[in-house]
């Protein structure tokens, strides 16, 4: 009987060194057993030129062998950890067969390997075995006047890692092999793509650093820009010449780890753009109050540019502290007031024109009102307040009737939004969303509960006593409801105050249907949103 098994040990025993004449059986529990130097692991798996150790536990057998394929080697130890080459070890001639208790093989081919141990018994013996922490026993097989167990230890071994990358400079995959210049202006962005498959990796980090002359000495961090995406755009922001690599890795639980780096043979040329230096993106302000200002490109470090700058609130020029380069992204300007701002405030941003330059010499345009984006924690986890995880943050109610699922078919924001739909006959649609941990609110203080509702047009009885309604649980007191006299087929936002000590441990959503249950309606909801209340004084 021939048998390919996986859980391949009676024992997670890992050798320390092999020695081929340190074993001694530990006790004898069975007339047949195995263990290997990777323990019980489901597979075997090793990085291509690795060994591993295998020995035959069995008593009693009146002969006994060890078959690998032709492509791999029995090593002959003992062998040390620290022993990194292994050609010396390798036993010659080279056979397939061994009658040794204990043998190392030897992978000097990569893709899924046997190992057979093949034991004959003059009477019946049943191996003890543990696969997936659930015991089983496989008996011998009769085969004339022998016992046979013919086992087979199936080895997966790892090529070794061969990074493969396309560079793309705007619309143009230049040939990174070459060693002729790139050049990118400064403020674009250049998309490097992880094409690597060969060795089954399971990570990359793209590393741009700055070239060193002959003689420099690194003085500072030498890496400008990095990413650890499969397709990376990575900004080029500062004048000079650059260089890029990437570190390819193998890493995970029971995976032999591999690592290996490519560096890009062609040099990256930093030149001063041709575009205007100016605004781009939202101002927004900062949680600490800063008012944040984004750029196409590095600023030059500045001072004593506050008055060019103007900004209203609510109305009202308040005066401006200060106005300072990002200490961590040289491409925002950080604005600071004299007095405090507030969520609800209305804020503006002007700036008119001073002494303000990029690091590639490019003068900063000037912009006029530019409104300010404010500052809102949201105290719900994204994946239950947008969800665009697309995944289960959201999950039908267990006592729902209805459809409540996630949808791509509207959404306020992103792709995704929470589809509730009741039917006539039905008698709700429910939905929920549990907290991995509970929101606290601080007493005495005032929060701002929203969510945003479409209905979708053709609803049947939407009237008479048909609600929404949204509880925040563990607290059924607080119950926000909607009715459905709201505009169909567009977004509507809803909002409500909300005070409380009690923690928020998970969402309840719901449509009832009027009393007839008459009701034939989809509603979708999308950007839920807990903040705490900011008044000006």
């Amino acid at each position: 009987m021939k048998n390919a098994i996986r859980i391949l040990a009676v024992f997670a025993i890992l050798f320390v060194g092999c020695d081929d004449n340190e074993y001694e059986a530990p006790f004898p529990f069975s007339d047949v057993g195995f263990y290997t130097s990777k323990g019980t692991a489901n597979d075997l798996q090793v990085n291509l030129n690795e060994y591993l150790s295998f020995t035959d536990l069995s008593q009693g057998a009146e002969a006994h062998s060890w078959r690998i394929e032709k492509t791999d080697v029995f090593l002959e130890g003992p062998i040390d950890r620290t022993d990194s080459i292994l050609d010396p070890f390798i036993i010659e001639p080279r056979t397939t067969t061994s009658f040794e208790k204990t043998v190392h093989v030897l992978f000097q081919t990569s893709g899924m390997k046997k190992v057979r141990l093949y034991n004959t018994f003059n009477e019946m013996v049943v191996f003890k075995g543990n696969r997936d922490n659930v015991d089983y026993e496989m008996a011998a097989k009769k085969e004339g006047d022998l016992f046979v167990i013919d086992t087979t230890f199936m080895v997966k071994v790892y090529p070794k890692l061969v990074p493969v990358i396309k560079v793309r400079n705007g619309d143009v995959v230049v040939n990174h092999e070459a060693r002729d210049t790139i050049y990118i202006e400064a403020g674009n962005t250049m998309e490097f793509t992880d094409l690597s498959t060969i060795g089954e990796p399971t990570g990359r980090t793209w590393s741009i650093r700055k070239a060193l002359k002959p003689g420099e000495e690194v003085v500072e961090n030498p890496v400008v820009g990095s990413s650890g995406d499969a397709i990376a755009n990575i900004a080029f922001n500062k004048l000079g010449s650059f260089s890029a690599t990437m570190n390819l890795s193998r890493t995970g639980q029971n995976i032999p780890g591999d690592f290996a780096t490519y560096v890009v043979n062609a040099p990256i040329k930093v030149i001063p753009s041709s575009k205007p230096f100016e605004l781009t993106g939202e101002v927004k302000e900062l949680e600490d109050e800063t008012i944040q200002v984004p750029f196409n490109g590095e600023f030059t470090p500045f001072g004593g540019q506050e008055e060019f700058f103007t900004v209203m609130v609510n109305g009202e020029a308040f005066e401006v502290a200060s106005v300072a380069v990002n200490a961590d992204d040289a491409t925002k300007m950080d604005i600071k007031l004299a007095a405090p701002i507030y969520r609800p405030d209305v804020i503006t941003v002007s700036y008119s024109g001073g002494s303000i330059e990029s690091s590639d010499t490019r003068e900063a345009l000037p912009f006029t009102d530019e409104p300010v984006l404010m500052s809102s924690v949201n105290l719900i986890p994204a994946d239950i307040a947008g969800l665009e995880t697309g995944a289960d943050s959201w999950a039908p109610f267990w006592s729902n009737k209805g459809t409540a699922e996630y949808s791509t078919e509207q959404a306020a924001t992103g792709e995704y939004s929470l589809k509730l739909k009741v039917e006539a006959g039905q008698d709700n649609a429910e939905a929920g969303a549990a907290f991995a941990n509970p929101i606290i609110f601080e007493d005495g203080k005032t929060y701002i509960v929203s969510y945003k509702m479409y209905i979708a047009p053709g609803g049947v009885g939407t009237d008479g006593g048909t609600h929404t309604g949204l509880f925040l649980l563990q607290n059924w007191g607080f119950q926000f409801w909607n009715n459905f006299a709201h505009p169909v087929g567009e977004w509507t936002t809803h909002t409500s105050d909300y005070q409380s000590t009690t923690p928020l441990s998970q969402f309840y959503l719901r449509i009832i249907p009027n009393a007839d249950k008459t009701t034939d309606m989809t509603v979708y909801y999308d950007d839920f949103s807990i903040v705490e209340k900011e008044e000006r004084p």
